[in-house]
């Protein structure tokens, strides 16, 4: 896909995102119907909510272009080796939504041969939009003022703040907190902690732990274009056609790759990895 029709793709999802947060806004005000799904992770009434609203504006602005949802996994995760496929995350956060917290978010990437080349992530309960559509094209946006470039930071902090899931934080995360010292931990649910990465009120963003595709897509197609990096724990560059079953074993995003490669290397000097009976499931953040 092209910049302009990707840049144009992205413009015109922006609207239905913002109806799906606000939905989904609405609805935690409201009584909230929760039930646990087959990998006991939690689902609301307004995860499907949003989920019928985005896949609605997905189906009228790129018809014949697949998509694949948290809500809805009708199709392979081989679609996102080839032409250009949506990922939805109808409701990121559920957890912190449930308990009426505000870090919970709605999530689109669009992936091309495997990579995320665009995203939207947007914070209803605050009212932040952070958006893509390319390298050095990432944007953000608090409530109506104008879309304000996302730009690239070289600056050093001399304690680096490090995020870490609010509701998913294990044993490896926590001594490797303790090896990176001196920094200053915040614990955060949601892609808020890649968007706040992306903007610079974060450093590095730590997850050791399994989570899926769509969580994860949209916030490295947004650090990208803020020129920071997302890395698998092997140091690749994070793909999206080499995930089996769309899961993901963990990540560092960071706003430089200086910062990521300090990151990886105390990875790689913690003790060995704990079995998988003893890693919390996906319900990703």
């Amino acid at each position: 896909m092209d910049s302009r029709r990707r840049k144009r793709l992205i413009t015109e999802l922006i609207p239905f995102v913002r109806r799906a947060g606000n939905a989904v806004r609405a609805l935690q005000r409201s009584e909230i119907h929760a039930w646990t799904k087959a990998d006991r992770s939690p689902v609301t009434s307004a995860d499907l909510a949003s989920h019928q609203i985005l896949l609605a504006g997905c189906h009228s602005l790129v018809p014949d272009m697949p998509v694949l949802s948290e809500e809805d996994m009708m199709l392979a995760f081989s679609s996102l080796a080839g032409d250009p496929a949506i990922l939805l995350d109808p409701l990121d956060g559920t957890k912190e939504f449930i308990r009426g917290g505000a870090d919970f978010t709605v999530n689109i990437a669009l992936v091309e041969a495997g990579l995320p080349t665009a995203g939207l992530i947007y914070a209803p309960a605050i009212d932040r939009l952070f958006f893509s559509y390319g390298r050095h094209e990432g944007f953000f946006q608090t409530s109506s003022a104008a879309p304000a470039p996302l730009l690239p930071m070289s600056c050093s902090r001399s304690e680096p703040i490090i995020l870490v899931s609010r509701s998913h934080c294990d044993q490896r995360t926590e001594q490797m907190l303790q090896a990176l010292k001196p920094c200053e931990v915040r614990r955060l649910g949601s892609s808020l902690k890649f968007a706040q990465v992306a903007t610079g009120e974060a450093d590095i963003y730590l997850r050791l732990g399994p989570m899926m595709v769509w969580d994860c897509a949209p916030g490295q197609a947004i650090i990208e274009a803020a020129g920071g990096v997302v890395l698998r724990l092997d140091n690749s560059r994070m793909r999206y056609d080499r995930c089996a079953a769309g899961r993901v074993e963990g990540l560092v995003a960071a706003r430089t790759s200086e910062l990521a490669a300090r990151a990886l290397a105390v990875f790689r000097g913690l003790p060995s990895h704990p079995s998988a009976s003893n890693v919390d499931h996906l319900s990703s953040y």
